[in-house]
């Protein structure tokens, strides 16, 4: 059966909803942005598993091939890479406010860090996607972190791919000093916002971003705005 399945028709949903909800969050990063408002989004990108590392983790699982798609619920995924603490946990909020997703599970790795030191929050959550034989209700993840727990997220996983999953003790020791010290910078980082709040006059205007979107959008020139948003997608979303 697997050799004759067909992963285009079976991906192409998450596909539509990571494509969507990456539309859909930039957007909400716009509009903080337009309204003069403090943006929590920094980044986001997406992804949609390879048919390779789908099947790899049903076996590491023992999921069986016809519960894939409930069991694995990481099929398709977002991540909102954020600069403080507290802008995670306004994005969870945002999340959970939301009226098209049902959340499902909520794991918090920054109040309980794994043992490895990973931190982040993962948020499972079930989308309907309009499909042409109707809705199609699919798990999507979140993962929402500071880009400091990002910078050592990424080069753990690296480590985990090159080791096999096996990674030395003495580096894993190692890595788990590191998230220490990501944390500690996580505080500081958010220390120094908190000074420069009070000192500062409430603007929080962030005029690098989105600058030529902004211009357009006043001028009326809708197409330039969605030019823009087509070729962000196409930037962010990666199949892998």
């Amino acid at each position: 059966m697997v050799e004759t399945f067909d992963w285009d028709v079976f991906l192409q949903p998450y596909e539509l909803a990571i494509t969507g909800f990456i539309l859909k969050l930039e957007s909400m990063k716009k509009q903080y942005i337009l309204k003069e408002k403090k943006n929590p989004i920094e980044l986001i990108t997406g992804r949609v598993k390879t048919p390779s590392s789908i099947l790899e983790k049903a076996k590491r699982l023992q999921v069986k091939f016809d519960d894939i798609p409930e069991m694995i619920q990481d099929i398709g995924g977002i991540r909102i890479t954020c600069k403080y603490v507290h802008d995670v946990y306004s994005v969870l909020d945002l999340l959970k406010a939301r009226k098209d997703i049902e959340i499902v599970i909520i794991k918090d790795y920054i109040e309980e860090p794994k043992p490895s030191g990973y931190r982040s929050i993962h948020v499972i959550a079930k989308y309907n996607v309009e499909t042409i034989d109707g809705q199609q209700s699919i798990y999507i993840e979140f993962q929402i972190r500071t880009l400091a727990m990002h910078l050592w997220a990424s080069i753990e996983h690296s480590l985990r791919y090159k080791y096999f999953q096996k990674i030395p003790d003495s580096i894993r020791l190692k890595l788990v000093e590191a998230s220490k010290i990501t944390a500690l910078l996580d505080d500081g980082m958010t220390e120094i916002q908190k000074e420069v709040d009070a000192l500062g006059d409430g603007s929080y205007r962030e005029e690098y971003e989105f600058a030529w979107e902004i211009n357009s959008l006043k001028k009326g020139n809708i197409w330039d705005i969605q030019y823009s948003e087509k070729m962000t997608i196409k930037k962010r979303l990666r199949i892998c």
